[in-house]
């Protein structure tokens, strides 16, 4: 009787053994669920990677596997989008989140190191134990698949492709778009005839025949001196027309200049003035017009040398998007340099995530460079 008894309590303690064990194990397997994975390829290879979990609001912390080990600029936030806690693990690719109660947690972050480029085909490469919607930059074509994907979709001109866990190699192209380009047509000088002192209207119209949008410095060259200038931007395909006015005292015939268009005109002596008296000399009026030509033209090298080449940036970064261009206009008219601050000032409509995303592209490109100046980042183009 007594080895059955102690048999009997041998066998329910390994029954509830048993029973942990299981609960343990149970536990350990829903620790987290994935939603989704969600990643965005930009034109110059980015991958923007973002994760959506359920957490069992049990555990203190869950840890999840990167698609690569080479990543930057990590954003985890929990259901009520509340920054949490993460440690990266480079060594075993995996990401730890102290999830401390959260239910919820959205994990994004970048990687370059998904694509590759060969002359003008670029080439996704990764291996995903989960489910994937890839989305390729806008006016892509795809030109290889290693395996045929469980849905192709295309939506105003983008494609997105919903990948199985496997490993994937997808190649596509996508057209570069061409720079801005300028031409400068339909010069008018009115009147052409003009007495000392009268005002010459100049004007011309101005087109952007390129496939991006840009700026353009018009310069009025007067008898070989710039007399003006004026910076134009233009959306692609758009135009304008631009005005100058110029007032010239001393007689004679002027040689205009604009874009490579030329006319004249020409101004005679004041018909109101009966006699010479109380007039100012010719040679004085000669000698203050060629000061002024001076000066105008040392201040515009001086702005010239100091200013950014905003349209040379554009012609090298074909890739740039619209919000990008905007950032660097809005610096180079701010003499080159702007605080963060100000720039989410100017662009209240981008979000301030990725406001700073931009920023860190525009800097991975050697487009700009950031300096931190007390507790500000200042932002700076590169001369």
């Amino acid at each position: 009787m007594k080895v059955d008894a102690r048999r009997t309590i041998f066998a329910g303690f390994a029954i509830l053994f048993i029973l942990l064990s299981s609960t343990v194990t149970a536990a350990d397997e829903t620790e987290f669920q994935v939603e989704s994975i969600d990643l965005q390829i930009y034109r110059d290879g980015l991958v923007r990677v973002t994760q959506t979990l359920s957490v069992n609001e049990t555990v203190p912390a869950v840890t999840l596997p990167l698609l690569h080990s080479s990543v930057d600029n990590f954003i985890v936030l929990d259901e009520n989008q509340t920054v949490l806690d993460y440690e990266v693990d480079e060594n075993d690719l995996n990401l730890t989140v102290f999830t401390l109660g959260a239910t919820g947690v959205s994990v994004q972050y970048d990687t370059d190191s998904l694509t590759v480029k060969d002359f003008d085909v670029w080439t996704f490469l990764v291996d995903t134990p989960y489910n994937l919607t890839v989305q390729l930059p806008e006016e892509s074509t795809i030109v290889y698949l290693s395996e045929l994907p469980t849905a192709i979709e295309t939506e105003a001109n983008k494609i997105t492709l919903s990948l199985f866990p496997s490993q994937w190699e997808i190649s596509y192209v996508f057209p570069l778009t061409p720079p801005a380009e300028f031409r400068i047509s339909d010069l008018e000088v009115t009147p052409t005839e003009v007495e000392a002192g009268e005002e010459v209207t100049v004007s011309v119209k101005i087109i952007n025949v390129g496939g991006q949008t840009g700026s353009y410095t018009l310069q009025l060259i007067v008898n070989q001196t710039i007399e003006d200038s004026e910076t134009v931007t233009l959306e692609e395909g758009a135009s304008t027309a631009t005005e100058f006015k110029i007032v010239k005292q001393t007689p004679g015939k002027y040689n205009i200049e604009i874009g490579g268009l030329t006319g004249e005109f020409t101004v005679s002596a004041s018909s109101s003035n009966g006699s010479h008296s109380g007039m100012i000399p010719i040679e004085y009026l000669v000698a203050v017009a060629v000061a002024s030509a001076a000066i105008i033209l040392v201040i515009y090298f001086i702005f010239r040398r100091r200013g950014c080449n905003v349209e040379k940036i554009f012609k090298v970064n074909p890739q740039l998007n619209t919000e990008e261009k905007d950032v660097i206009q809005f610096l180079a008219e701010n003499d080159g340099k702007a605080f963060e601050s100000q720039i989410r000032e100017r662009f209240p409509d981008i979000p301030r995530t990725s406001l700073w995303r931009l920023v860190k592209r525009l800097e991975k490109l050697d487009i700009i460079h950031v300096k931190k100046i007390g507790l500000e980042n200042q932002v700076e183009l590169k001369k």
